[in-house]
């Protein structure tokens, strides 16, 4: 498998992580940087994870569009082997050349795959999220309150709180906000295919699947085929059935204020992590999220289904505590 020197390649487009060739009416992908072991056990990691998608995908069962199956995934050479997807890449020029007929079959098809996709893990809310994300290497807990907890020995009670009241405003508010969603994560017009023949949309290239915004997904990830009409597509998708509800709009207060909690989060976090190394900068880092946080929660906190929200929240957070030590008194029995 290693001699592919009589193969065509098919994705001449300077292929950053794999550069793949068509045999025998199959594909086959190899990795562009064969020199690194670090590199290559990464790209084999993104097929594997490629193929558990596929999988998930392809278990909908649905004909409204194509999804090449992974036959095969070699750890010792480094290649997989997958159905073909036939057709062109669905660029601006080639679909300004296409049919109504044609058009409403790509949106169909794009609508029932993110559908699916999405409907294939558990749909998510942004609180249920949170708390869990940090894009810092941070050993230990990233809560919001054990930071607050750790960080009180260098910064204020009052912005500690108002860190907190923010963080409380986000959990009420994002409540109803666009979920977390499982997403392709790559879409762009070399990973969707049409063939006018057959009439069949393909999909390829699961590599970068992860959990989005389903906002995000929408208005970021899709919006980079420049010939989709974004609000028709979301029309498609939100009339199509679903086992888990998603809600795909994201309200500009509550992005902004996840913004800002995300960058506190990740600056207090690698902070904790080593609060010897130019401590006072950083700190002043700090302060300057928090301050940023203080006033985006000064223009929202006086909405009153969020003080109503908040108040459920509070008596949610106080049963939780008695019960929490009505089981330890249980247990000391």
């Amino acid at each position: 498998m290693s001699k592919l020197d009589n193969l065509q390649q098919i994705n001449t487009n300077a292929p950053r992580e794999t550069l793949v060739y068509l045999a025998d009416g199959l594909v086959i992908k190899r990795p562009v940087d064969t020199s690194n072991s670090k590199i290559l056990n990464t790209w084999l990691g993104k097929q594997i994870q490629a193929k558990d998608t596929s999988d998930k995908v392809l278990a909908a069962n649905n004909k409204n569009y194509f999804v090449p199956r992974t036959l095969e995934i070699s750890s010792k050479e480094y290649f997989v082997v997958e159905e073909r997807a036939t057709g062109k890449p669905l660029s601006s020029s080639f679909f300004e050349t296409l049919t109504k007929k044609e058009v409403d079959i790509i949106y169909k098809g794009i609508a029932h795959f993110i559908n699916d996709i999405n409907q294939s893990k558990q749909v998510l809310t942004q609180k249920e999220t949170f708390d869990s994300f940090t894009s810092v290497e941070y050993l230990g807990e990233v809560s919001i309150p054990v930071l607050i907890d750790k960080l009180s020995k260098y910064i204020s009670k009052e912005d500690m709180q108002i860190v907190q009241d923010a963080k409380d405003w986000f959990d009420v508010a994002s409540d109803n906000d666009a979920s977390i969603v499982f997403a392709h994560g790559d879409m762009n017009e070399h990973n969707i295919f049409f063939n006018r023949e057959t009439k069949t949309l393909s999909i390829i290239d699961f590599a970068d699947s992860k959990y989005q915004n389903a906002d995000y997904m929408f208005n970021v990830d899709f919006a980079r085929l420049g010939w989709l009409d974004i609000d028709r597509l979301i029309k498609e998708y939100d009339a199509l059935p679903k086992k888990q509800h998603v809600n795909v709009k994201n309200k500009p207060e509550i992005k902004n204020m996840r913004n800002a909690l995300y960058n506190f989060k990740n600056s207090a976090s690698e902070f904790l992590h080593n609060p010897k190394l130019a401590t006072k900068i950083r700190i002043e880092i700090i302060k300057q999220e928090i301050e940023k946080i203080k006033n985006l929660y000064t223009k929202v906190k006086d909405n009153k289904d969020f003080q109503k929200g908040i108040s459920i929240l509070k008596k949610q957070k106080e049963m939780s505590i008695i019960n929490n030590f009505a089981l330890t008194e249980e247990k000391n029995r």
